[in-house]
């Protein structure tokens, strides 16, 4: 079975970039946030309406893998979880705390494995 992503899922990738599916056509967008009541997210599109709402499965984030990180961004990680060199396998191993979910979610890296699992677009084949 298929995971769907919920928006207690997505709640930590508020303000990243994403893609959705405006009149059969994919559009870049940013997830701007959610409605709780309809149980949708909430994006803003250019040159479309200000905000539009949709399922949770409609839309895919666009982020980046862990692999991607600059050395600045490297050096950012490394205040909060000291490490000597990065690798999926260090991250793996990471403690995820909520400093360093912020941290990564803020860069719109993919903490949880969703590029993989096709739940996410890969920011580098964008």
């Amino acid at each position: 079975m298929k995971k769907i992503l919920t928006l207690n899922d997505l709640r930590f990738y508020i303000g990243s970039p994403c893609s959705v599916t405006v009149k059969g056509d994919e559009v870049m967008a940013t997830f701007a946030g959610m409605n709780l009541s309809w149980a949708t997210v909430v994006v803003v599109t250019p040159g479309f309406q200000d905000h539009i709402e949709y399922k949770p499965e409609s839309f895919k984030l666009i982020l980046r893998r862990f692999e991607s990180l600059s050395r600045h961004e490297v050096e950012g990680l490394n205040k909060l979880w000291p490490i000597e060199r990065i690798s999926r396998t260090t991250f793996d191993s990471i403690k995820l705390d909520a400093g360093i979910i912020e941290y990564l979610t803020g860069l719109n890296v993919d903490v949880f494995g969703w590029i993989d699992q096709g739940l996410a677009i890969d920011a580098a084949h964008q």
